[in-house]
This record gives C-alpha cells, structure tokens and sequence, in this order.
C-alpha cells in the first residue's frame, strides 16, 4: 500500500474514498483492503472479488503502468459487500453503502 493511500469518511459525493498509485498498487488489492477495513474483517472473511467482478479484467483496466494506450477516464461501478463500489482512473476508488430495503 502507497504511503498516499486513506480511507476517510467523506460527506460528499461518496461516503468512503481511497486513493492508489494505479502505476504500483492493484486495485483488486486496494478494494479489498479497504473494504476488509470497513466491515472490520480480514480480507478472507469477506466475499472473495472474483465471485463479483473479473479480478483480471479490473486489474488490466487500471494498470496505469502497461504500455498499451487507453483513454484517460475510466470509470466501473459493481456491487460489493454492501457498497456501491465506483472505480476511476487515475486511482480513486469510492464506496456508497448500499441501502437496505
């Protein structure tokens, strides 16, 4: 994890926000550990990425780092653990959690 990397309670637009480095961190590895952080569990005890979102295909999108050309925004949102989870390039990933009905 980056020394720039925070979780924090923001109160707008999303309620939880972390930064990465897109060019060292993994996304998968941030997302998880932030979300480990806020359900105040260990990354095995939460629902393992892969079963929600191609893990692969998520890191591949935000490796700022490969050589390939891609555009300068990039933006998925998916459902995790009880958030909306919204990624966007370069590095921040926000959390909503997600009203129960």
């Amino acid at each position: 994890m980056s020394a720039q990397n925070h979780v924090s309670n923001a109160s707008a637009p999303s309620d939880y926000c972390t930064l990465f480095n897109p060019c060292v961190d993994s996304v998968v590895e941030e997302l998880v550990r932030t979300v480990s952080a806020l359900r105040d569990a260990s990354p095995v005890e939460i629902t393992p990425l892969y079963r929600v979102v191609d893990s692969d295909a998520l890191e591949t999108l935000f490796d700022e780092s490969a050589t390939r050309k891609r555009p300068s925004h990039r933006v998925v949102t998916f459902d995790y653990e009880g958030f909306e989870v919204t990624i966007r390039s370069p590095g921040c990933i926000a959390l909503d959690p997600i009203e129960a009905t």
